[in-house]
C-alpha cells in the first residue's frame, strides 16, 4: 500500500476550515472570494453530504463533511486542498510501468485486501483527470478499483450523484487519451479504466478511515481566536464583496495557475510529444476583445490564475492572454463594465496573445498617463488628449455655462 508523506507546511496561505477536519481551503485562490464575479459553486455541488455552502464572500464547512476529498477534485483552482492529496508523488517520466497497472482504492477497502503498491485515496472520487494523465504520460495504466461499495457510503453514489465518484475523471482522461492516440501506431494506448472486484458489504466500515499519517495537530484556541478576527472570505479592511471597483482582491503573488490544468497540460504535451504532435485545440481556450476595450483592466485585476496580463512598454499598452493558465471560469467577461470580452471553452491556440492594443498618453490637464485605442491615434482630436476623468470636468463645465450663459461660441 502506498501511504503518502504529508509535506511540512502546505503551498501558498491555506487555514483549515474546520478544525476537528483536515480540509485546506486559500482564500486567494478561490473564486466566488475573491471576486462578486467569481460565480463558482464547484465544491458545493460535489460534495456528496451537503457539507460545504458558499455565499458572499464567505465559504463554511458543517459537521457533516466525511473527509472524502470530492470538492477537491471538482474545484478548479485547487483552493481545497487535503495535506495528503497534496503530498501524493508525481510519476516519472520515461520510467518502464506499462506493467502491472497502478491500481487506486478507497481508504476503506481492509489493508489485507490491498495489493503491493496500491494508491489509497480517502475516496476514489478524490481522483483528478490531471492525475490520471500523468501516470499515463509516464507510461503507466491505471485501474480504479471498483469494490461495490459506493451505493449506501456516505461519500458515494446517491440519488443527487448517483454516478461512480472517480467517473467524471476517468471519462475526462480517457477521452484526453483516445484524442492523442494515432490509429496508425500498433501500441496499444493506455487506459484509465473502472474494473469491478466486489467484497462483501459487511467489510465496508461505516466511516472513512483517517489518514495513515496524521495531518499536524490544529490548536483550536489558535484557530479560533484567527476565525473571529478573519473568517474564511472575510477580511477586516474589505468586507464589501471583492473585486467590486476593480482593483485586485489579492496581491499578485497570491495569484497563481490553476495546479491542476498545469498538471493536465504538461501530461498532454509529454503524451502528444512522444507521438510528434500537438496538445488538441479543445484543451485551449479562446477569448476575443473587441473594440469596445477601454484598458480598464478589471479583468486583468480579477483573472485568478494570471492567465491576463499588461503588456506595457510606455508608449503602448495592451491585453496579453495564456490560454494555458486559462481556466475559463468567465470572470473577466462578467467583470468588464464594456462587454468587451467574448470567451469559447475551447478551440484556441496554446500560444499567449495580444488581445487589444492601446497608445498611451499624458493629459493635457492633469498629467496622468491614460489609454486610447491605437485606432484613434493617428492625428488625436484635441478633447483626446484628456483623461476621462478631466474630460468628464470638462463636459461637466460646459454643460453648467451652457445653462447659465446659453451656447458657446
Amino acid at each position: 500500500m502506498t501511504t503518502p508523506h504529508l509535506p511540512a507546511h502546505a503551498t501558498h496561505a491555506t487555514q483549515p476550515l474546520r478544525p476537528d477536519r483536515p480540509l485546506r481551503h486559500e482564500e486567494g485562490a478561490c473564486l466566488p472570494l475573491r471576486s462578486r464575479h467569481g460565480q463558482c459553486r464547484a465544491c458545493a455541488d460535489a460534495c456528496p453530504t451537503g457539507a460545504l455552502s458558499v455565499a458572499v464572500g464567505a465559504v463554511a464547512l458543517s459537521e457533516a463533511c466525511v473527509g472524502c476529498g470530492r470538492c477537491t477534485a471538482a474545484c478548479p483552482t485547487q483552493a481545497l486542498s487535503l495535506p495528503e492529496l497534496l503530498a501524493l508523488p508525481e510519476p516519472v517520466p520515461g520510467d518502464d510501468m506499462r506493467t502491472p497497472p497502478l491500481r487506486v482504492e478507497c481508504r476503506k477497502v481492509p489493508a489485507e485486501r490491498l495489493e503491493a503498491g496500491t494508491l489509497v485515496l480517502p475516496c476514489t472520487g478524490a481522483l483528478t483527470a490531471g492525475r490520471l494523465l500523468a501516470q499515463a504520460a509516464a507510461g503507466r495504466a491505471v485501474q480504479v478499483v471498483d469494490r461495490g461499495w459506493c451505493v449506501g457510503c456516505e461519500a458515494g453514489c446517491s440519488e443527487r450523484q448517483p454516478a461512480h465518484p472517480a467517473a467524471a475523471a476517468l471519462d475526462s482522461a480517457q477521452a484526453w487519451l483516445d484524442a492523442l492516440q494515432d490509429p496508425a501506431d500498433p501500441v496499444a494506448p493506455l487506459a484509465v479504466s473502472l474494473v469491478h472486484e466486489p467484497l462483501p458489504l459487511h467489510l465496508r466500515p461505516q466511516a472513512i478511515p483517517p489518514a495513515p499519517v496524521a495531518a499536524p495537530p490544529v490548536d483550536r484556541r489558535r484557530f479560533f481566536r484567527a476565525a473571529l478576527e478573519k473568517p474564511a472570505g472575510r477580511d477586516r479592511a474589505n468586507p464589501s464583496p471583492m473585486g467590486s471597483d476593480g482593483r485586485p482582491a489579492y496581491p499578485a503573488d497570491e495569484r497563481h495557475p490553476s495546479p491542476e490544468r498545469a498538471r493536465q497540460h504538461a501530461a498532454l504535451q509529454r503524451l502528444a510529444g512522444a507521438d510528434g504532435g500537438v496538445v488538441p485545440a479543445e484543451f485551449y481556450p479562446r477569448l476575443h476583445a473587441d473594440a469596445s476595450c477601454c484598458d480598464r483592466r478589471m479583468c486583468v485585476a480579477l483573472c485568478p490564475t494570471a492567465a491576463l496580463t499588461v503588456a506595457e512598454d510606455g508608449a503602448t499598452a495592451g491585453l496579453r492572454f495564456d490560454p494555458v493558465a486559462c481556466i475559463a471560469c468567465g470572470t473577466c467577461v462578467r467583470a468588464c463594465p464594456e462587454g468587451s470580452l467574448a470567451l469559447t471553452a475551447h478551440g484556441g491556440a496554446a500560444e499567449p496573445q495580444a488581445l487589444a492594443t492601446h497608445q498611451r498618453l499624458r493629459c493635457a490637464d492633469c498629467g496622468d498617463a491614460f489609454s486610447v485605442a491605437a485606432a484613434s491615434t493617428d492625428s488625436p482630436p484635441p478633447q483626446s488628449r484628456l483623461c476621462p476623468a478631466c474630460s468628464k470636468s470638462r463636459r461637466f463645465i460646459d454643460d453648467a455655462r451652457r445653462q447659465l450663459f446659453g451656447a458657446l461660441n
